[in-house]
């Protein structure tokens, strides 16, 4: 676009990807590419990280702790500018308690939607939807199902 600097869309490219890689598929436990007083809105249920040790905190570690062996399909991933953004599946073993709930030892897809806005190298912003009703359906979990009895009751 003649709207934005070419350079600062190969910048947020290379800082984007690389934050997805050691996020997701790495567990770096460092969330290094994310600024420390960056601002992430999580989906429903996880909710929103005022500081780079929140995202970390309330995303990643309970991620890395309810799933082994995690490996990440792109589907796409695309920046103009200091925006990114990108669809993903998180492939693991659900191996731990993760939303509340305890291990299944099933291969669970997660599909998600991120967006980030990228300022000197660093990620300030976040945006993430990841289809949980998908991820719990993998799970054994009828959310649904769920949500119907409680309003049953």
């Amino acid at each position: 676009s003649a709207m934005v600097d070419p350079q600062d869309t190969l910048i947020s490219e290379q800082v984007w990807r690389l934050a997805l890689q050691e996020d997701y598929v790495l567990d770096s436990g460092a969330a290094r590419w994310w600024a420390e007083s960056t601002v992430w809105y999580g989906p429903g249920g996880v909710g929103t990280a005022h500081s780079r040790q929140d995202y970390y905190k309330h995303w990643l570690k309970p991620l890395h702790a309810g799933f082994s062996n995690l490996t990440m399909t792109t589907d796409l991933l695309v920046c103009e500018g200091k925006y990114c953004g990108a669809h993903f599946y998180l492939h693991g073993v659900h191996t731990g308690k993760w939303l509340g709930e305890a291990a299944t030892g099933r291969k669970v897809p997660i599909r998600c939607g991120a967006h980030a806005r990228i300022e000197g190298g660093k990620i300030v912003q976040g945006w993430l939807i990841v289809d949980i009703p998908r991820a719990f359906h993998a799970m054994g979990v009828d959310l649904y199902g769920r949500a119907r009895a409680l309003a049953i009751a």
